[in-house]
């Protein structure tokens, strides 16, 4: 893995695990979660476009149509994930969703070797994509058992919990794939990539959010309002790096190892939150936390498949 895309990692790694924090000390400001996206797609926008404007980037502001149409889709399709997560949350709970997370790199895997021309994950990567998602199993198990760690062993999971379960999880795999093909489809710099992204999921979440009645801004006082907004503003700017980042690692990594990244992310997000916003002291839970974590870590891709010749003389893979 070359120099790069290790620092796009880290730097993924890093902005995914904080997002958690600084969303939930955001929405203390803006209740609304679409709102709260509205800011952080349009300062991702305005910071793009800044960067060309300035001259430190240069960005293809005319794409062509097919370019277009295909980030559209993309913005659509990943406004949607996030639509159906929240109602995985709402209807099964985040434990449900941590176990359903953790279980999309085995699909992904399937379609990267069906239709991106990659081989199936080695020995070593097998084990990996099945102990990451016995670890966070575990770790949801420990979780519901303890009444202190916020487990709800009462959560209903009845036929709408399944549904949107089955929704997204296959929403989520096609988005993986789906990003992976128009990003070698059409060669894009990860800044251009990131402002076709978000300036259309921009414009649906705009739409979607005038469409609700107004949100009250939550301010206590002055201070706290300062406070509130400067988490604004970092959860802004950390969104901005965790979609240059991912959308930059889309064309260095497969879609399989993206997602399994994904998943060590969701990971660390949850130590951070059981270390500091609800601390918890369940050494167990935080063990098997970070042995998910190590696990995802032994991902290594997979890579192309070989191309064999036919016995016409023409090459397959």
């Amino acid at each position: 893995m070359e120099l790069r895309t290790r620092m796009m990692v880290a730097a993924y790694c890093v902005a995914s695990s904080l997002m958690l924090v600084l969303n939930k000390g955001a929405l203390t400001l803006i209740p609304e979660p679409g709102l709260l996206l509205v800011f952080q797609l349009g300062a991702t926008v305005v910071l793009a476009l800044g960067l060309h404007m300035s001259g430190r980037v240069t960005l293809n502001l005319r794409p062509r149509r097919e370019v277009t149409v295909a980030y559209f889709t993309v913005s659509v399709v990943f406004l949607i994930t996030l639509f159906g997560n929240m109602k995985i949350l709402e209807h099964a709970g985040v434990n449900a969703f941590i176990i359903v997370r953790s279980l999309t790199p085995f699909a992904v895997c399937l379609l990267d070797f069906l239709f991106m021309g990659r081989s199936l994950p080695h020995m070593r990567s097998a084990l990996s994509l099945v102990f990451t998602a016995l670890f966070c199993s575990l770790y949801i198990l420990t979780k519901t058992g303890d009444p202190s760690g916020g487990g709800s062993s009462a959560d209903e999971f009845g036929s709408t919990a399944v549904f949107w379960c089955l929704f997204w999880f296959m929403l989520f795999v096609f988005d993986q794939v789906f990003i992976k093909a128009v990003v070698d489809k059409y060669p894009a710099s990860g800044w251009e990539r990131t402002l076709y992204q978000n300036i259309f999921a921009f414009a649906v979440a705009v739409v979607g959010v005038v469409s609700k009645p107004p949100t009250t801004l939550l301010v206590a006082d002055a201070s706290s309002s300062l406070r509130a907004w400067g988490v604004v503003m970092a959860s802004c700017a950390v969104g901005a790096t965790l979609s240059y980042a991912g959308l930059s690692l889309r064309g260095d990594v497969t879609a399989t190892m993206f997602t399994v990244l994904g998943v060590s992310c969701k990971m660390i997000s949850i130590l951070l939150n059981e270390v500091f916003l609800q601390p918890t002291n369940n050494v167990l839970r935080m063990a098997f936390i970070i042995l998910a974590v190590v696990s995802s870590a032994m991902y290594q891709q997979a890579p192309k498949r070989r191309a064999t010749k036919a016995a016409d003389g023409s090459s397959k893979v």
